[in-house]
């Protein structure tokens, strides 16, 4: 590893916890995956607004090995159609190329998410909901000091989704693209904004998510 990866890895101790990482791809958050990762765990707090639809939970990360893969998990509430419900995610992914500066890295994920069917007099208020993505991503990582940094990354990505209905069942594929934005704010604490777009599904047709994250154990500024 050459010496500016190890500045920017110091730089970035927290990543994305979708769907937020921080979420994976929870329903009513956006699909967004960092490239980089870090070994260890990692916490987080998400939110996401969208397609008439809103989402608050929590999630983790866990980074294996040298953190070139990492497993992210999420679940929390869900609120649409004026009915709310749970919702959760998982997702792995994993880094499989770098430069040799560690500025830009491409990497690849996958997952799943769902939630359950809500009634309200016995009518249904908001299907059953499973979801699939595989994607890819490609990011830019830069450090800002020795504990602070930000890194920028696209992913397109394919989502399929099926949706119940009591007896009456569909699925669809759609093809999507995510951007978003990581910083390091401390060793200890990063933020996450983003945004998914593109062909519309049961998720609705847009949608934005930021999250909070922690790293239990990490010391200085």
């Amino acid at each position: 590893m050459s010496m500016s990866s190890n500045v920017l890895r110091i730089a970035f101790p927290v990543l994305l916890l979708t769907a937020l990482n921080a979420g994976a791809q929870v329903p009513g958050l956006p699909v967004l995956q960092n490239a980089f990762s870090n070994p260890g765990i990692a916490l987080g707090a998400n939110f996401g607004s969208g397609g008439g639809q809103s989402y608050m939970g929590l999630a983790g990360a866990w980074g294996l090995g040298n953190g070139r893969m990492q497993v992210s998990a999420g679940a929390g509430a869900q609120r649409a159609n004026d009915a709310s419900r749970g919702a959760y995610g998982g997702r792995v992914a994993m880094n499989v190329w770098n430069t040799r500066s560690g500025n830009i890295g491409v990497g690849a994920f996958g997952g799943i998410g769902g939630a359950p069917r809500t009634r309200d007099a016995g009518v249904v208020t908001n299907p059953a909901v499973f979801t699939i993505p595989v994607g890819l991503t490609a990011a830019y990582r830069r450090p800002l000091g020795t504990a602070r940094g930000f890194s920028i990354y696209a992913s397109p990505l394919y989502r399929w989704t099926r949706v119940t209905n009591d007896d009456v069942s569909g699925s669809d594929g759609v093809f999507r693209f995510s951007v978003g934005l990581d910083v390091g704010i401390t060793r200890a604490l990063g933020a996450t904004i983003g945004t998914e777009f593109g062909s519309g599904s049961a998720d609705g047709a847009s949608n934005l998510g930021v999250a909070v994250s922690w790293v239990p154990g990490a010391r200085g500024n």
